[in-house]
């Protein structure tokens, strides 16, 4: 096989190097080893697949004892790089003199394996929404993360993502923990309110704001969340919630008889039509 990693880039170098991580040399070169072939690996990307793309023939057990056995915690990756990438968004939205709000997208996703794996904590099965319905709901093998997204006009990056886990799962799980190391539950909202404070400490005081989340998330605890904060939030609302004491399927009959207002958006692909909107507006106080 082909190495195709011969020298890291310069470019992954530097920006770890840009993190200042409290790690020893060794851990640096696996985390270095790890996320370069993760960029490049065409094929699955299991342990043994990655150190393959490494001409220097290191053994994958040593990643997987990284993993297991090495003495550092997730935080002392995670955080520096957090604040590094706010940091580098801010500073590249003032050099190109962006006068733009932030966005925050909040959604999770399913990664859907295998149906017979089983030997992975985070792996379950989860009901698949975007393929079920209400009638006929769907389930998937796989996990499920919560993912924080930035952009500022046409830059973006990741701030954070999270594992989900269900209840039967943790419980499961901390049946073969001691109590020192028994997991918590944590729902998608708890997730998505933890990455969002810690966003809110990264960010300059009374930065434009705007939250956007479908309507799995538009649960009035972080609506309200968001508001105190200063920021809007933009996103879906389910028929049965109430606007004014009425529900909002009330509303879509009662204005039947008004006009549609037609909202075209700025196209992101130049080879696909702007996407139009035709709606109508309700104001009142969300219930």
């Amino acid at each position: 096989m082909l190495k195709v990693i011969v020298q890291h880039a310069a470019q992954l170098i530097s920006f770890l190097t840009g993190l200042k991580l409290a790690l020893y040399q060794s851990q640096i070169r696996h985390l270095t080893h790890l996320v370069d072939a993760l960029l490049v690996c065409p094929n699955e990307k299991t342990l043994t697949n990655l150190y393959r793309q490494i001409a220097s023939d290191p053994d994958p057990k040593s990643a997987a004892d990284f993993f297991r056995e090495s003495t550092w915690a997730v935080a002392a990756v995670s955080s520096p790089r957090k604040q590094f990438m706010v940091l580098t968004l801010l500073a590249a939205a003032k050099a190109l003199h962006l006068n733009v709000p932030l966005l925050i997208g909040i959604d999770d996703s399913l990664g859907e394996k295998g149906k017979a794996t089983r030997h992975l904590e985070a792996v379950d099965f989860h009901h698949n929404h975007s393929a079920g319905s209400s009638k006929k709901p769907k389930y998937a093998n796989g996990f499920v993360y919560v993912e924080v997204h930035l952009q500022l006009g046409a830059i973006g990056c990741t701030f954070d993502l999270r594992i989900y886990l269900r209840e039967k799962t943790v419980r499961r799980l901390n049946r073969q923990r001691d109590a020192a190391h028994r997991l918590h539950y944590r729902s998608k909202y708890a997730l998505a309110h933890a990455m969002l404070t810690e966003l809110l400490a990264l960010l300059p005081k009374g930065y434009p704001v705007y939250v956007l989340f479908d309507s799995w998330y538009a649960s009035a605890k972080l609506i309200k969340f968001c508001r105190r904060q200063g920021w809007h939030v933009i996103c879906a609302l389910k028929s049965n919630r109430r606007v004014d004491k009425k529900r909002i399927d009330q509303h879509d009959l009662a204005l039947k008889h008004k006009h549609y207002q037609r909202i075209t958006l700025d196209a992101v692909d130049p080879h696909r039509p702007a996407p139009r909107y035709y709606v109508r507006s309700v104001q009142g106080r969300l219930e």
